[in-house]
């Protein structure tokens, strides 16, 4: 009997044991405080990120949801860039300026750019000093007008020097380049919109060198490269008078009817090297072949308009309108007779002739190019010299513009070329 008895509760301890292991709860149904950790999964190392190549497509941004809002109209006086030129420049284009103290006169605050003064050749032939010219353009005068960023030209006379242009041009770049020297402490040599934004930052004036006239260059891509490596970063074909390379505005009889076979190619080379060309004083039939070759925007670094003074070195509607298209720049010039008919003119004078450019061309492709130090005639009345340029700003401040389409013509624009072909 006992042995029955103890039969029966060992199969009762059997079939407990069963029981509880078929009620188990399993791991995934347990409570988050008894979780079984796994081992993670081994997973194949991410490939390294390949960057962006030229000419890999950037995916645009998601569209904005549409804004009830109506949108305001085009203003028909803007012409976009076919190279995709923002309207307004990015940071990166425009040197943050030293001066940026918003207590500060506007002169000072802007950064402003004169394509053209012709103060080389005075140093040259003159023996002046970039410190205490008694011309049109000094240290001195360059920063009591606030300017930051100058071309200084490389002119030589073909009249004078027709057949030693070339050492005659390596003489006025080492004159120059002398005095750039002796005055380290407030300007310097800048060859690229990275050396323009460098200089500007230290609180110093960038000083770049263009050249008027192709008579250095004869017919040689050779001396084109030359004198690119001297640090020339624009040429104008022409002054006054036909060249090997392009027929001048300053002669009625064409040579070449337009560019020469060599003016073109040196076009092309000027565009590998990222040497501007500059469209001031060709003849009409020369202009046109500039733009139709140049395959990066050109500048007009001295030149009126013939909406402001109808005149043979003067820029017509049309020319404007494709340099806004080819997203270049023109420098309205200071030189009294392309702006008035009686040969004398004023700051209005000038501003005219930059109202009338902005209204065919849009606030982007207009700027200055004074011709300082290189003017025949008495100035404007107002701007005698380059520490008078905050007389242009009041007087464009009169004429109604506000202060951020005035900073692209006293600069932003000419940055932005600068930004585009001078690497």
């Amino acid at each position: 009997m006992s042995n029955i008895i103890v039969l029966v509760i060992a199969l009762g301890c059997l079939i407990g044991a069963a029981t509880l292991r078929v009620t188990q709860p399993s791991p995934a149904s347990m409570s988050p405080q008894i979780q079984v950790m796994l081992p993670p999964a081994e997973e194949e190392p991410l490939a390294e990120a390949e960057p962006l190549t030229e000419t890999e497509p950037v995916m645009p941004p998601p569209a904005q949801e549409p804004s009830s809002a109506p949108s305001a109209p085009p203003n028909p006086s803007i012409t976009p860039s076919p190279t995709g030129t923002p309207a307004s420049p990015e940071s990166s284009v425009i040197p943050p300026n030293p001066n940026q103290d918003p207590n500060r006169p506007l002169h000072q605050r802007m950064l402003i750019v004169d394509t053209h003064v012709e103060t080389p050749l005075l140093i040259s032939e003159k023996q002046i000093k970039l410190r205490d010219n008694q011309g049109q353009v000094s240290l001195e005068k360059l920063r009591l007008g606030g300017v930051d960023v100058v071309f200084f030209s490389i002119f030589v006379n073909p009249y004078r020097y027709k057949n030693i242009a070339k050492s005659q041009a390596d003489f006025i770049i080492q004159s120059f380049k002398k005095e750039l020297t002796a005055n380290q402490d407030w300007i310097e040599l800048a060859t690229s919109h990275e050396d323009i934004t460098r200089i500007v930052q230290s609180g110093k004036i960038a000083a770049l060198m263009g050249m008027e006239g192709a008579d250095p260059i004869g017919d040689s891509l050779n001396n084109l490269d030359y004198f690119y490596k001297q640090g020339v970063r624009y040429l104008g074909p022409t002054w006054s008078t036909h060249t090997l390379m392009a027929d001048s505005s300053g002669q009625p009889r064409p040579r070449w009817k337009g560019l020469s076979k060599f003016g073109k190619m040196a076009i092309e080379r000027m565009n590998q090297l990222g040497m501007l060309v500059d469209v001031s004083h060709l003849s009409d039939a020369a202009f046109y072949d500039v733009i139709k070759t140049s395959k990066q925007p050109v500048i007009a670094t001295h030149s009126g308009v013939d909406g402001g003074f109808n005149h043979p070195r003067n820029l017509s509607d049309d020319m404007l309108k494709l340099v806004a298209i080819n997203g270049g720049v023109v420098g309205i010039v200071f030189y009294p007779p392309h702006l008035d008919k009686s040969g004398k003119a004023t700051t209005e004078s000038v501003v005219k002739h930059i109202d009338h450019a902005l209204k065919v061309m849009g606030e982007n492709h207009v700027g200055l190019g004074s011709d300082f130090d290189g003017l025949d005639r008495p100035p404007p009345v107002g701007l005698k010299d380059a520490s008078e340029m905050p007389n242009l700003i009041a007087a464009l401040q009169k004429k109604g513009y506000k202060e951020e389409r005035i900073a692209k013509v006293m600069g932003q624009n000419f940055m932005r070329v600068f930004a585009e072909v001078l690497k």
